[in-house]
């Protein structure tokens, strides 16, 4: 299972570097991508800005990764639109001769390996082109995009994310149901990482 996560947002609407935040004694950053690394099948491609030093990332994780769980990526242009980070892990994943790859968000902490597994179980045959969750009629990441889809990603400009292709008409593929509002929650505010904190650590942060 190849994963790209996306991890070189600017974090301008939390006006700090979210990733590094601490939660129940672990950097932000490090909760979904932990959950990722559980499944022995995972290879992860972290796509990060060329100014990440990666102090977010545990010991204990970048150790794995040299033991060839995965990888980081730079996106050079990561300032510019999350495009340009999707098109970064999408050109490593193709270089990797990936045949489809999961993406998901490193500010959306609540993912667990029971829906990464169930995305991943669906499998993607015929004229369909991508696995995608649904949640009150809109697509939500994580989303696996066949290989199919790479080149149309590879055309996407600013901050627009795979969503965009997966939207048109022609771009068939399966949507999984998804009740649990927790799973798509991500955090952009100071405001949304309090109220993620009361939920984890039964306490607020000030």
């Amino acid at each position: 299972m190849n994963v790209i996560y996306l991890a070189a947002g600017q974090s301008k609407r939390m006006g700090c570097k979210k990733l590094t935040l601490p939660v129940n004694g672990e950097a932000l950053g490090m909760k979904a991508l932990r959950t990722i690394i559980t499944i022995p099948s995972a290879y992860v491609f972290i796509v990060v800005n060329k100014q990440d030093t990666l102090e977010w990332i545990s010991a204990d994780i970048k150790e794995r990764l040299l033991k060839g769980r995965g990888e980081i990526v730079i996106a050079e242009d990561s300032d510019k639109g999350q495009s340009y980070s999707l098109r970064a892990g999408i050109r490593q994943a193709m270089e990797h001769r990936a045949s489809s790859v999961m993406i998901c968000l490193a500010d959306q902490p609540f993912i667990t390996t029971d829906l990464l597994r169930h995305i991943s179980s669906a499998q993607i045959k015929g004229e369909q082109k991508y696995v995608a969750c649904i949640h009150n009629g809109e697509i939500k990441p994580p989303v696996v995009l066949s290989s199919s889809l790479f080149q149309q990603v590879l055309l996407l400009t600013g901050d627009m994310g795979a969503k965009k292709i997966l939207q048109k008409k022609d771009v068939k593929g399966t949507e999984l149901p998804i009740t649990d509002e927790a799973l798509f929650i991500d955090i952009d505010t100071i405001e949304e990482y309090k109220r993620f904190c009361v939920k984890k650590e039964g306490r607020d942060k000030r």
